[in-house]
């Protein structure tokens, strides 16, 4: 449509509409000749606006042109209500002609049925080196592995061979300060084998963090608690704990590593693996008996009641205190999805919560910018969705869409 014609057709809108809202019928349907040229408007809003214009003013026929707009595919009759019921209502098919109309309605031409979601979770908190420290931290542990769990294991036995067990404490510092010290023959306790193994973590794009274990009544006594970290692990997708100072993690019957809440909610001891030159846990039920109460980076639970002191009346802090552990775990490999504009057309945008993703695929292809246009074949479809880290594609999530 050339310029002129769109501003005549423009200056034909405004009037009808102005007609329309001053109740200047007859103006209205002098235009009509005009207005069926409009076909962007013509079955919407210029016929049923005609037709109770033309019973305004008496004409025979005045229906006509809404009943020729509800053959053409018209249904939004509420739009023009109270007038249309006043003008045909007592019309003998009326009934039937609404009926007509919202039959008219037709299938979305594109509708999402179901979507990845990610689950409700407390703010995930890692424990990493500052920014500016974390090359340095990169040269001095060992490279990653093809996979995370892999990877995991390597820094696990190499964060346990670091030096022996003492009792000491840095009491400030980050992973750099501890190897510094170690090098030159300090030896530490739990807590720094912690920071050593969940910083050397983030440091190869396993999300990781510390945890403090604690057991029953840890608010008196001597030797209550435990430092250890975990790790969301990519190729397994569940998180892990791991002992840093035992060199150590746990599995269940067969064979599958635990989570810390997996250890929490077991009636009996799970199997120490041990990684690395020792094999630090000698008595298993001592050492699960620390599992009785616990925190990590961010958050603590407490289903009965969080004490917040530990036996030497030392402040446990916690930036979130919850009720169930579940919700301190986020699943690493969930994703969100946004609903864009690309083109012209709805496209999907997938937003994972993986700290460490890189990319996304669609049914295994990568997704430039994480973003793809919905496809609009005709039918049922799916789609498998999935975060990329460095260590590959994370469990996919599916997508689910209906096109006419």
């Amino acid at each position: 449509m050339t310029q002129p014609r769109i501003a005549r057709l423009a200056r034909v809108r405004t009037a009808a509409q102005d007609a329309m809202r001053g109740a200047r019928w007859w103006t209205l349907l002098d235009l009509e000749k005009t207005l069926r040229a409009d076909t962007e408007f013509w079955r919407d809003l210029w016929a049923p606006s005609l037709s109770i214009a033309a019973h305004k003013v008496g004409l025979a026929g005045a229906r006509k042109r809404l009943d020729e707009a509800i053959e053409a595919g018209f249904h939004q009759t509420d739009l023009f209500e109270p007038e249309l019921s006043a003008a045909f209502g007592t019309d003998p098919d009326w009934a039937a002609l609404l009926e007509r109309a919202k039959a008219n309605v037709p299938e979305p031409p594109l509708r999402i049925t179901a979507w990845p979601e990610p689950g409700p979770a407390s703010a995930l908190v890692l424990e990493r080196a500052q920014p500016h420290r974390e090359g340095q931290l990169l040269a001095r542990v060992p490279g990653a592995e093809a996979g995370a769990w892999d990877t995991a294991l390597t820094l696990l036995a190499w964060t346990a061979d670091l030096w022996r067990h003492a009792n000491a404490r840095i009491n400030a510092g980050d992973a750099l300060d501890v190897l510094e010290q170690v090098a030159l023959g300090a030896r530490y306790s739990c807590v720094e084998y912690s920071i050593v193994l969940a910083q050397a973590l983030n440091a190869r794009k396993v999300p990781a963090r510390r945890v403090w274990l604690r057991r029953g009544d840890y608010h008196d006594g001597v030797g209550q608690g435990h430092a250890v970290a975990e790790a969301w692990i990519d190729d397994l997708d569940r998180w892990v704990l791991l002992d840093g100072q035992h060199g150590a993690y746990w599995v269940d019957e067969s064979g599958t590593a635990l989570s810390l809440p997996e250890l929490q909610r077991r009636e009996r001891p799970a199997k120490p693996v041990h990684v690395g030159r020792r094999a630090g846990i000698q008595d298993v039920d001592l050492w699960a008996a620390y599992f009785a109460h616990a925190s990590v980076s961010g958050a603590a639970w407490a289903p009965e009641g969080y004490v917040p002191l530990f036996q030497d009346g030392q402040v446990l802090p916690t930036e979130r205190l919850l009720r169930e552990a579940g919700d301190a775990y986020p699943r690493l490999s969930d994703l969100a999805v946004a609903v864009v504009a690309e083109a012209g057309t709805a496209a999907i945008r997938v937003d994972p919560i993986h700290p460490y993703a890189e990319a996304a695929t669609w049914d295994g292809a990568p997704l430039p910018n994480r973003t793809k246009a919905i496809p609009r074949d005709s039918g049922t479809h799916r789609a498998d969705l999935a975060a990329v880290t460095p260590y590959g594609p994370l469990a996919s999530r599916e997508l689910h869409w209906t096109a006419a």
